[in-house]
């Protein structure tokens, strides 16, 4: 709605890679954002995905607490994020695996200079991101620009990190900040987390904040 950026989503089947063509084509986008990837990337999607952030794309993560399987062959978000993470070294942020917040919990922005960004971007200021059952994010140290960005008293909501390159990764630990609470044949409670406290400034600030708009 701002006129500054233009979405697409990959088609069901469709692959990704990097100057290949097609719909998963990443050379024709600024950011790739995965919401609980629910499958494992191929070998041949990371590397495309390493190559997209060499280029100086911007990879956003959105992750959920251990136990979020959503059907009976999916694999656990954090777990497929995790395994992009270790495989590429390149990020120095990961999943905890575990499970906070589940009777909710609210986190705010650390002294890191990264989140300078998330809590004062482009769509206004922002102090306090809410999550309601998720995974903790922490940095490994094999990342100097990695950073934790939002904490709270159970661990990292939100962490950051960038390359020589100019790509940048942006993860979060809990999907419930970007639903909206609805779902059609859904049995799992959720939560309208983009109309809570600050949480959609948190993401759209984060997302501005990987695409460089700004910053």
């Amino acid at each position: 709605t701002t006129g500054r950026y233009d979405v697409g989503q990959l088609p069901p089947g469709a692959a990704l890679n990097f100057g290949g063509g097609g719909a998963g084509d990443l050379s024709n986008f600024d950011v790739f954002i995965s919401d609980e990837p629910e499958q494992a990337f191929t070998a041949a999607e990371s590397a495309a995905l390493m190559q997209f952030a060499q280029a100086g794309g911007g990879l956003f993560f959105v992750a959920d607490h251990a136990g979020a399987r959503r059907c009976s062959t999916c694999v656990e978000a954090w777990r497929v994020i995790n395994e992009f993470l270790q495989s590429s070294g390149a990020w120095g942020v990961r999943c905890d695996g575990n499970n906070i917040a589940q009777n909710g919990l609210t986190g705010s922005p650390t002294a890191s200079p990264t989140a300078t960004y998330f809590a004062l971007g482009p769509f206004g200021g922002a102090a306090a991101l809410s999550f309601h059952s998720g995974t903790s994010v922490s940095v490994t140290g094999t990342n100097v620009t990695a950073a934790v960005v939002v904490n709270s008293t159970a661990g990292g909501m939100m962490a950051s990190s960038s390359l020589p390159s100019g790509g940048r990764l942006v993860l979060l630990g809990d999907s419930s900040p970007a639903d909206d609470g609805t779902c059609t044949g859904c049995s799992a409670r959720l939560y309208d987390g983009w109309g809570e406290v600050d949480n959609a400034r948190f993401i759209l600030n984060a997302s501005a904040w990987v695409a460089h708009d700004g910053s």
